[in-house]
């Protein structure tokens, strides 16, 4: 079975979400910021689709809490498990499903036989599950009919899982070959005393599985696993539980019991089954994860719903599998990286963090990361110190962006996927210029340095001779020495040298021109081209923020850190002001 078309209604952070599924996508994983809704999507898939019989709602559940406007999830299921298609369940109820995504009334031919399932959830707070028709007909689906959608959720509440109930999965697989009554009444009996003495080749054979699909789905080494008691519950039923030799699977971490209930719940689902996963990465090292996302892109799934926020998953998933998902005043879309250029490619590779991320601010190279770096850490402890958010609680990732041209072309590429996004390059040449223009036209925002100026000539463009006595300095500190910082100003400069006392220059060549063979020095033998380096710039540009030479550099970084802070440069003045007081 898949999932064709999604659409939410007034469900929790949601107000609305229309979504058109790739035709071609069995794993789709959900990435973007915190509170974009991507856990609520795959709460939403489960609850239509789960077989959960008992599901209670609450006023929070609607959206701006307000139970007044209904919740209604509705999906678009082509591919439907024969049981469904019988003429006594819903072979008389199915729709066509036409490659523009129209449904017609009737699966005639080029058209997709297709399911229309919604629920709804009005005031009085009761759900109820219905199929549709296009004339708007309904017909009620009963909870052992959506068990047949064979749709499970894995998240942190697994071990319910862990135990045979006459709910879980394990208690389900048990009744299947007609043995139920008996095999539990034998584990209770057995469970009664202390399960000495009996044996259950049918519960044997169905634990001997579970552990065979829980190492494959996990990489897991499970040798022992057993039934035994559960000394955590009692009752007919609900006191017998997974265990590996003498050690009960709830015992395990969090991990590993999340695979075991993973597996065990495939199991039970069956082939073609649909599994919701929140948070993939949940409890497991990262190459744990990258295998179970490896295992879940594999044929015993028809589809797979998964939300991560962990950059391991983001760069080892298939780009066609990402799907971004961002949301303004409860309105919420998703965008399928599936076909990205080779630009977003490339970001990917390079800092997957930054698709998980609502700001990102791509400095040009590692000069402009490192100083941007010390730039948040400086602003981050001055606004907590404040009572103001940081730079991480707004949402924002940095990275270095190889080159002017790409970090531009980066901004352009997040732009339209709802990151707010701004580079920061040299204005030394013109070649990126069109790239400039077409990255502001996508809504991204480009901060450049002053004609004709890369950062190192921007800084050094107005220094006084003690500043940048103390630039020369910082230089020698990252280079290794004072002759090597002398070899690097001679081998760029008109005029030589003799040292590296600015004052002495002064007389046989003017301060600008020794500002222009200081920059040019730094600029071309990389005397800051590392993220450490540029750091220590960075910092070296704080102490001296109050300074009137460099009131261009402070101009562009004060549009970052608004940017970054939706916060003014006079109304952060003000609010600091007011904390204060």
């Amino acid at each position: 079975m898949r999932v064709r078309h999604l659409s939410v209604e007034n469900f929790r952070g949601i107000r609305k979400l229309d979504w058109s599924l790739p035709t071609d996508q069995r794993l789709i994983v959900l990435i973007g910021p915190g509170d974009s809704g991507k856990s609520t999507i795959l709460e939403a898939v489960h609850l239509l689709l789960g077989d959960r019989w008992n599901v209670s709602f609450s006023d929070v559940d609607f959206y701006g809490v307000n139970p007044s406007v209904p919740i209604r999830i509705k999906a678009v299921l082509t591919d439907v498990p024969v049981s469904l298609r019988k003429d006594s369940t819903f072979g008389f109820w199915q729709s066509g499903f036409a490659a523009n995504g129209q449904i017609h009334q009737e699966p005639e031919d080029g058209l997709e036989p297709c399911l229309v399932v919604r629920l709804t959830v009005g005031e009085s707070l009761e759900p109820q599950w219905e199929v549709l028709r296009a004339d708007g007909e309904a017909r009620n689906i009963t909870s052992s009919q959506r068990r047949e959608f064979s749709t499970f959720r894995v998240d942190d509440r697994t071990d319910a899982q862990l135990r045979w109930t006459r709910t879980s999965a394990l208690g389900r697989m048990s009744a299947k070959d007609g043995a139920e009554r008996e095999a539990l009444a034998a584990a209770e009996r057995a469970a009664r005393e202390a399960l000495a003495g009996h044996g259950s080749a049918a519960l044997e054979e169905l634990v001997k599985k579970v552990q065979d699909h829980a190492n494959k789905v996990g990489s897991s080494d499970f040798k022992a696993v057993r039934a035994g008691l559960d000394a955590s519950r009692s009752g007919m039923g609900a006191n017998l539980a997974l265990y590996e030799d003498v050690v009960p699977l709830m015992a395990f971490g969090l991990g590993s019991r999340r695979l075991v209930s993973l597996a065990i719940q495939q199991m039970a689902a069956g082939e073609r089954a649909i599994a919701v996963v929140d948070e993939l990465e949940s409890g497991l090292e990262p190459h744990r994860a990258v295998r179970l996302l490896s295992y879940l892109d594999s044929d015993p799934y028809s589809q797979v719903f998964v939300t991560t926020h962990s950059p391991v998953v983001v760069e080892q998933a298939p780009i066609s599998s990402l799907s971004v998902v961002q949301t303004s005043n409860g309105e919420v879309k998703i965008t399928s990286l599936g076909g990205a250029g080779e630009v977003m490619q490339a970001l990917r590779r390079a800092a997957p963090s930054s698709l998980l991320a609502r700001k990102i601010v791509i400095g040009e190279g590692k000069t402009e990361h490192g100083v941007l770096a010390a730039c948040f850490d400086t602003w981050d402890q001055e606004r907590s110190a404040a009572g103001f958010t940081t730079a991480a609680g707004e949402g924002l990732a940095i990275q270095n962006g190889n080159g002017g041209e790409k970090a531009v072309n980066r901004a352009e590429a997040m732009a339209p996927l709802g990151c707010s996004a701004l580079a920061l390059i040299d204005n030394d040449v013109r070649t990126a210029d069109p790239h400039v223009v077409k990255a502001e036209q996508a809504g991204a925002t480009v901060v450049r340095w002053e004609f004709p100026h890369c950062i190192e000539s921007q800084i050094c463009s107005q220094l006084d001779t003690d500043e940048l006595q103390d630039f020369i300095s910082l230089g020698v500190e990252h280079r290794g020495a004072t002759s090597t910082v002398l070899d690097d100003i001679n081998s760029r400069g008109r005029a030589q040298v003799r040292n590296l006392v600015v004052a002495d220059w002064l007389g046989a060549q003017s301060i600008e021109e020794a500002r222009e063979l200081v920059a040019l020095a730094a600029s071309k033998r990389g005397w800051f081209k590392n993220v450490d380096a540029g750091r220590a710039l960075g910092e070296w540009l704080l102490e001296r923020r109050t300074s009137p030479n460099l009131v261009a550099v402070f101009a562009r970084l004060d549009l970052i850190k608004a940017f970054a802070y939706e916060v003014s440069p006079t109304r952060e003045a003000a609010e600091s002001t007011d904390a204060g007081g």
